[in-house]
Parts: structure tokens; sequence; C-alpha cells
């Protein structure tokens, strides 16, 4: 088969969540896949150099027109369809993530729905990302498309209640872990540590920085633990600004948490490890999650999670984690109270944690989806 791939959304020097998951799983593919070609499709003024190894199956196209010229022209004209630009048959398009795009009639489409915080929570994000979400026409994209990949049970379920999907045409295929996250401390760890000026007793959080993520709640929460219990717990925040963050860099600059919130900004994947295997929690409030990546990342660093009792969040820990209000502050205060203050929690949470993310891979969602896209041959 012809694989038709749309990475026009790994355009950005630095990755969200969803460009993770696409530079992994591809990389992950072409590992395991020597029969399919793949086709990558990205567009924009500067041509895209992957993260990740190709093979001698791998080709690739590129638009040289600026992407929003390119968005409105498929918008109002709906042409080109995405695989207009590709000069050979193509038997198979995937779709990582919605995208702004025109489908051909002939060709089955894979695409990955991540979440449906858009739908649910529009409040979280700016005018211009909601307007680009609709400009998605998910309806139009998730009803055209032959399948769909959802990483949780939990977002399977919200496609096939806001879109009416068919169950048998949505398959659950979780996201993988990288092998660079273990609790086995390295040598570069205590660098990292020093180069990112890290305090010694911090609780952690890794993600963009937006109201979905529920940064504030986890501010409170640690400002309540602080000062009822008297400990010197400071927050890490690891993450770019995201859509909506006034509020939040506003209460950065208050002098009651200024000096116990450190925002690092982006951190570079090969430092990550050692971040979670430095913090003392990882702390997660998010309000609604179609799998929550950073969770996983810490459980297989041995870090103890504590996270959301919401969406996604307790599929994916499994009782591994402890499970909190995130529209609770004094609930997040009383669940760093329990666990710091308790070795064998801490302990109990660390096995927990190891043994649940030992059932995830990069390989193992590459064959999953692979099986998925071999379906329609």
């Amino acid at each position: 088969m012809r694989i038709l791939v749309d990475i026009r959304h790994l355009n950005q020097q630095q990755q969200s969540g969803v460009g993770e998951y696409t530079q992994q799983l591809l990389r992950a593919l072409f590992e395991i896949d020597k029969k399919n070609e793949y086709i990558l499709l990205s567009s924009g003024s500067h041509k895209l150099q992957p993260a990740f190894e190709t093979t001698k199956n791998t080709s690739f196209v590129h638009i040289n027109q600026p992407n929003k010229l390119l968005n409105l022209r498929t918008l109002f004209l709906k042409h080109p369809t995405i695989n207009w630009r590709v000069h050979e048959s193509i038997d198979l398009i995937f779709l990582p993530n919605l995208n702004i795009t025109s489908l051909p009639n002939d060709i089955p489409t894979v695409l990955t729905v991540h979440d449906l915080s858009w739908n649910f929570f529009p409040e979280f994000y700016s005018s211009k990302m909601r307007l680009w979400h609709k400009a998605t026409r998910p309806n139009e994209l998730i009803k055209s498309s032959a399948h769909i990949l959802t990483p949780s049970t939990s977002t399977k379920q919200d496609v096939m209640s806001v879109f009416q999907k068919p169950e048998e045409k949505i398959s659950v295929v979780p996201h993988g872990i990288d092998s660079i996250f273990s609790p086995k401390m390295e040598a570069r760890d205590h660098g990292v540590r020093s180069r990112l000026k890290l305090p010694k007793n911090f609780a952690l959080f890794v993600g963009t920085l937006e109201p979905r993520k529920n940064i504030l709640g986890l501010i409170e929460g640690i400002k309540q633990y602080r000062d009822k219990y008297h400990d010197d717990l400071s927050l890490v925040l690891v993450g770019k600004w995201g859509w909506r963050s006034t509020q939040l860099r506003h209460r950065l600059w208050k002098k009651d948490v200024n000096s116990c919130v450190h925002h690092l900004g982006y951190v570079p994947s090969e430092d990550r490890p050692a971040l979670y295997r430095s913090a003392s929690v990882l702390t997660w409030p998010s309000i609604y999650e179609g799998f929550g990546l950073p969770v996983l990342e810490a459980m297989a660093s041995g870090t103890p999670v504590i996270t959301s009792n919401t969406s996604s969040l307790p599929e994916l820990t499994q009782n591994s984690a402890i499970l909190v209000d995130p529209y609770n502050p004094n609930d997040i205060s009383e669940a760093l109270r329990g666990l710091l203050n308790s070795k064998p929690l801490q302990q109990r949470l660390k096995e927990k944690g190891l043994l649940r993310a030992s059932d995830f891979s990069w390989q193992k969602t590459a064959k999953r989806t692979l099986e998925i896209f071999e379906s329609f041959s």
C-alpha cells in the first residue's frame, strides 16, 4: 500500500503532545513495516526537517506555500484534496490529528482523535484556536473517515456520543512510552539539575501552560499545602506558554507564590527523564485529557503521581496514582500531605506505576496501528 501521512503539524520547533505522538509513531512504524510505502506531506514556506529516521520506503511531498494561503483555499474551495499534490496513486490517508483539509471520496482515511476538549470546554481556548478547530470541520472529517483511532476508551466513548460514530469504526490505540524514561539515575541527571537550577524538594508539572491543565488550581493546592504543613515544597512548571495564559502569568508574579513556583519553559525531551527522576511527585490535576502522556512518563521514571479523577486519567493510571478532584485545591493539598509524609506510600506508587507503564510501548502502538492500516489493503 501507499500511505499518505499528513505531517503538516510538525512544522513547529517545540512539539506538543500531538507532535510527539506523530514522531514516535512514525519512527516505530518505519522500524517494523518494510512492506508499505509512506508518503509524508508537509507544507509551508520552509521545508520540514523531521526528527526521525526514514527508510527507502519513505518519501516526502512538500507544498511550498504559506499555510495560511493553503488553508484559505481549502476552506473556501474545498480543493485541492489532500492527495492532489502526490503524483502517484494513494491507497490510504492517515491524519495523525485534526487538520484543515479536504478528503477524497475514493480513498479511505484513518484519523486519530486525541481528545474532544475543544468541544466540551471551548472556554479554555482562545478565539483563534476555537476558529481553527471550527475550520477543521471536525464533523465532516470524523464522518468521512473510514476509521478513527483514539488513545483511550474514554475518548472513544466521547467520539461515539458526540459524533454518533459507530463503535466498530473506532479503535483504542494507546500511546507508547519512550525507553529513555526509566527509574535508573544517570550521571547526566546531576548536570541537568544544576543547569536548570532545580530546587531540592519540588513537585513537577509537565505540559503546555493553558487553562485546561488547571495550573491555577495546582498553584493554590501547593500554596495551601505549604502554608498548612510548613513544608518548603516548590512547584516546577515545565512547558511553553499556551493560549489564554494571561491570568496565570499574573498569578505567578504575586509575591505569595513567585518564590516557590519556578517556570522553566520548554525543556528538550532528552532532559525530561532527569526532571522526572529528580521530582518528589508529578502533580497533574488536568480538567480533561484524552490520554495524559506526562503521567505515563512519570510512572515509567518511578515518580509518584497525583492526577485527576476525570476523563481518561483513571483509565490510564489504574490504581497506580493518587486521584483528586481537580476543582478542589484542598484535595490536591491533602494528597500531597498523604504522599510526602509516607515513604511506604511513595514506594508502593513507584512500584505500581512502573508495572503499569510496562504495558505501554511505541512498538505496540505502531503494531496495532499497522494492523488497522492493513485492514484496508
